[in-house]
This record gives structure tokens, C-alpha cells and sequence, in this order.
């Protein structure tokens, strides 16, 4: 998939406060973080949840972080019937 994106042309980079005009400022500002295509430099959902767009409602008690996806079967080579258990 990396390579896949490394392969297309490059684009130049919307200005999304002038295309959404009448938008919070900081929402603008969170949504190009959760936008960026490189999953490295993307901002994580704990780094969203801390923005300055969600102070009214951010409440660290009541969030809870998932655990790291386990990604050890993406890549494992089983039969069809192992994979539907």
C-alpha cells in the first residue's frame, strides 16, 4: 500500500480554511491533522483528543485508550476454513 502511494503524482495540498469558510478555526486545524495520508505522520486518536477542538467536552476519566492492534495473523499463510474461526 506504501509503494502504492509513493507511486502517485504528487498533489498540491488543499487550503481547507478557505475552502470551509465559515468552520471553527480549530476544527479546520484538527481535521487537516486527521487528514494527512502518511499513517506516521497522522495525528493518533489519543494526540486528537487532547486538541484544542475538544477542551469543552474532553474528559481524560471517561476515555479509555484501546490496546495496540495485534497485527501477527495479517500476514500469516492459513487455510480459508482457519481464517473464518
Amino acid at each position: 500500500a506504501k509503494n502504492y502511494i509513493r507511486s502517485l503524482p504528487k498533489v498540491q495540498k488543499k487550503d481547507f480554511a478557505s475552502i470551509l469558510k465559515y468552520a471553527n478555526p480549530l476544527a479546520v486545524n484538527l481535521l487537516e491533522k486527521m487528514l494527512v495520508l502518511d499513517a506516521e505522520k497522522r495525528v493518533t486518536a489519543a494526540e486528537a483528543l487532547v486538541h484544542p477542538y475538544f477542551e469543552p467536552v474532553h474528559d481524560p476519566e471517561e476515555e479509555i485508550e484501546a490496546e495496540k492492534y495485534d497485527d501477527t495473523f495479517d500476514n500469516m499463510d492459513l487455510p480459508l476454513d482457519e481464517w473464518k474461526r
